[in-house]
């Protein structure tokens, strides 16, 4: 049985495997995975813990590893209380200002008294009881539970502990490693919070499209399977909740379709028809009789029709030694870029028009950030991205009266603003097309850890190791293009 104990905080160690985020090579790593997964249930036990200290009735469950205290249950907590207590620097994790202030100012009497915690410690052998009493506590979601897990965390306790098979989960684990259309902060929040029931709903659909039996057989194969790129652009929507069970389970659409993955056409053997004779075609075409002398028959041959109209190319019918229209070639297209590469941002920039005359400053922004090389100027890119969100969305809501201030006279934040933006180009959410083409846009935008938040802009000026790079720029901005351009 265990034994319970104050323990001093020092001696305890993060469990790197914890079921809420991907495995962690350090106690930092961890931590800033716990903020991104869920920033408000972080945020809010710190002020929690600020406010009223550590409960004595509250044990953490250590579980023994040599000579290592492994945290089961209350990783959040002891990471928490090693911060506050200043074995990790507060500034290198993405936290609000404010949040930072109320730890720094912490006193050192509150320290002396919220050292040690009490924990319940079981020994090495006791594992499988301890997988119980956690799966107890978060698994299961009764109303007692301390924070249900996500669907990620319980896949990943199946799979992990019960030795159970997850391919979807693994499909998205392998995707969070080698995906190309994906930010680092998407793929730190979907390790521990994604929809795994809409991912396998839909891959279950269109597993014949990618030429593959089940899910585990697309794992093994990605990323060189068919459609690789096409099922990249799937996964990431159903991350930002544009692709959802709704529109899975529509009859009148083709969800694979509009993602790029085509539906399997029946083969169509191939027959013969006899051609009908005309006016203008002879009645015994294989016969020589009408013909004139020297001349050789018409060899008639069946193609499945390419389009409607009255030549015989256009019929479906070839005439060996007839001549008939070729068809003109198709106009040429612009290239496709992916959309992590900077000459995609640079193609939406170039179609970016906006109209009005109170947007002038909005275009000269776009001509700044045109002239900007995206590898070499991430973080100028961003301050000008942020820049021009700000006023195409002060400029849209005085056109269309709608108000920038809350209750009280004060300001709206910039995501307040955008929402009330949206809201408003939806009209009230109820033009549909409208709202699949922004929810992406706002949720991008509305993320406390976002690069475009102000607690990121902050970071990037504050901060000595917060960066960004420019693929997560390139895949960012083409994230909230459409609300942009919608607003202008």
């Amino acid at each position: 049985m265990a034994k319970t104990e104050l323990t001093d905080i020092k001696k305890i160690a993060l469990d790197l495997h914890n079921f809420r985020t991907t495995p962690q090579k350090s106690e930092q790593e961890a931590i800033n995975a716990m903020i991104i997964v869920k920033p408000d249930k972080f945020i809010g036990l710190i002020n929690s813990l600020i406010e009223d200290g550590y409960l004595a009735t509250d044990n953490i469950i250590l579980l023994k590893s040599g000579s290592d205290l492994i945290v089961k249950e209350g990783n959040r907590r002891i990471a928490i209380l090693k911060i506050i207590h200043g074995q990790y620097n507060v500034d290198e994790f993405n936290l609000p200002q404010n949040v930072i202030n109320n730890i720094k100012g912490v006193t050192a009497a509150w320290k002396k008294e919220n050292r040690k915690v009490p924990c319940a410690i079981f020994e090495a052998s006791e594992a499988n009881l301890v997988d119980k009493i956690v799966n107890l506590s978060h698994g299961k979601g009764e109303k007692a539970s301390r924070d249900q897990w996500t669907s990620v965390a319980r896949a990943r306790h199946n799979r992990d502990s019960n030795k159970a098979s997850e391919p979807s989960l693994d499909m998205l684990e392998k995707y969070l490693s080698l995906g190309k259309n994906i930010t680092a902060s998407q793929r730190e929040l979907w390790a521990g919070d994604y929809n795994l029931s809409v991912l396998d709903e839909a891959l279950k659909k269109i597993l014949p499209r990618l030429e593959v039996s089940n899910i585990a057989e697309l794992v093994t194969k990605y990323p060189k399977n068919k459609y690789w790129l096409e099922l990249e652009d799937l996964i990431r929507a159903i991350g930002l909740a544009q692709l959802t069970f709704t529109k899975i389970r529509d009859k009148n659409s083709d969800f694979g379709t509009e993602y790029g993955i085509n539906p399997i056409v029946p083969t169509v053997p191939a027959t013969s028809v006899q051609a009908q004779p005309t006016a203008t075609t002879p009645a015994n075409p294989s016969g020589n009789a009408s013909l004139p002398v020297g001349t050789s028959s018409p060899s008639w041959t069946f193609q499945p029709p390419a389009a409607s109209g009255t030549t015989p190319a256009a019929i479906g019918v070839s005439i060996k030694g007839v001549a008939t229209p070729t068809t003109a070639a198709p106009p040429r297209t612009s290239p496709s870029y992916s959309t992590n590469d900077p000459k995609h941002v640079a193609n939406l920039l170039k179609k970016f028009s906006p109209a009005g005359i109170n947007r002038s400053k909005v275009v000269t922004i776009r001509e700044e950030m045109k002239k900007l090389k995206i590898p070499d100027n991430p973080i100028a890119f961003c301050f000008l991205l942020r820049s021009i969100f700000e006023i195409s969305g002060k400029i849209y809501c005085t056109e269309n009266g709608l108000s920038l201030t809350k209750g009280g006279g004060k300001e709206k934040t910039l995501v307040e603003v955008l929402s009330t933006v949206t809201t408003h180009l939806t009209n009230g959410n109820t033009d549909l097309s409208k709202v699949r083409s922004l929810h992406g846009a706002l949720t991008e935008l509305s993320k406390p850890t976002g690069i475009l938040s102000v607690t990121s802009l902050n970071q990037l000026v504050h901060n000595t190791s917060f960066t960004i790079s420019s693929t997560d720029v390139c895949i960012l901005f083409g994230n909230v293009y459409f609300l942009l351009e919608a607003m202008n």
